[in-house]
């Protein structure tokens, strides 16, 4: 970092300490640790893009092409006010940082500041994420040009890309734990393995764990929520961290979860010019709904799974509704 001039020996009234985190190419980053920081020096009113919407957007298209900005962070210069702030020390000396460094709070805000700067106008075919970029085309000339001009506005601000993880021109390609592309959108093989690998839990920190993992694909899980409802249950009470009595049914759901995954579901992008179909079921734990649509040759795929688990409140509500609803409808 000191060859790169990313930092430089100093002193500041603000320190905190520094911490190796592996990195998804294997390579350590140092992170830095500013947990103690007093929280009112931080800017994060603008918001996180949502990775849900991102993916909608895009999965749909024929060409995608994915651009990763290199150390993305260390792009962005600090201000002399800043660098006071996010000053580090080690056993070895104290550092200050002269361009944002991994771990500062801030860091997420002003990086998706700074894309929606660079990609301004484009968002009709461009989706980043912080240091990731999308861009997504329906033919070919098109996507030439997206790219072309996406480009242009990065050279133009001075950031650099790293090649060898950039993938140009792709019919379906990895984004953000989905493979996505050419009308059909399935989780990553990667993130499907984690779930299939994951331990009988045996804390609630790590039913936590395995329902956070789990959780991101749940719109490929027709009734997830209820599902999972025996697991959710194990969560309630007021101790965190407290041992479990792992029942016959909480396994059922653990198992029951795996096994959804490894039928390797598929979701496909709506068409809005075709109808809709919605299937609801509801039971005492739950409500599920099925979005799908009908292809060309009439056979019915799912564009989406949605579930809700009822609280204690809404069940008692809703066993106490049955036999009105049950004489009004038969």
């Amino acid at each position: 970092m000191l060859d790169l001039k990313i930092i430089e020996i100093g002193q500041s009234d603000y320190t905190s300490p520094v911490i190796l985190v592996e990195a998804v190419d294997r390579e350590p980053m140092p992170c830095i640790d500013y947990r103690r920081l007093n929280s009112s020096i931080c800017n994060q009113y603008f918001p996180l893009p949502n990775i849900e919407e991102r993916v909608e957007r895009m999965f749909a298209a024929k060409f995608i092409t994915v651009i990763d900005l290199a150390k993305g962070y260390w792009q962005i210069p600090l201000s002399k006010r800043a660098q006071r702030y996010a000053a580090f020390v080690t056993n070895f000396g104290t550092y200050v940082p002269l361009r944002v460094p991994f771990g500062l709070v801030n860091g997420p805000y002003f990086f998706s500041k700074l894309m929606s700067q660079v990609l301004e106008n484009c968002e009709s075919f461009v989706v980043p994420y912080l240091d990731d970029i999308a861009i997504y085309s329906n033919n070919w000339e098109d996507h030439l040009k997206h790219v072309d001009e996406v480009l242009k506005r990065i050279g133009d601000t001075n950031l650099t890309i790293k090649p060898s993880k950039c993938k140009f021109a792709q019919t379906r390609t990895k984004y953000l734990g989905h493979v996505v592309g050419s009308g059909v959108r399935t989780p990553a093989e990667a993130k499907i393995k984690a779930i299939l690998d994951f331990p009988t839990p045996t804390s609630k920190t790590q039913i936590r764990a395995f329902l956070g993992l789990a959780r991101y694909y749940a719109h490929y899980v027709k009734n997830f929520s209820v599902i999972a409802a025996p697991l959710t249950n194990v969560l309630k009470g007021k101790v965190k961290r407290e041992s479990i009595i792992w029942t016959k049914e909480c396994n059922q759901a653990f198992e029951e979860l795996k096994r959804r995954f490894t039928q390797k579901p598929v979701l496909y992008a709506p068409d809005y010019k075709k109808e809709f179909i919605v299937q609801s079921d509801a039971s005492d734990l739950g409500i599920g709904v099925v979005l799908s649509q009908r292809d060309a040759e009439n056979e019915e795929h799912p564009v989406l799974y949605l579930s809700k688990k009822f609280s204690d409140t809404w069940t008692y509500k809703f066993l106490q509704l049955r036999p009105i609803t049950t004489l009004w409808f038969g």
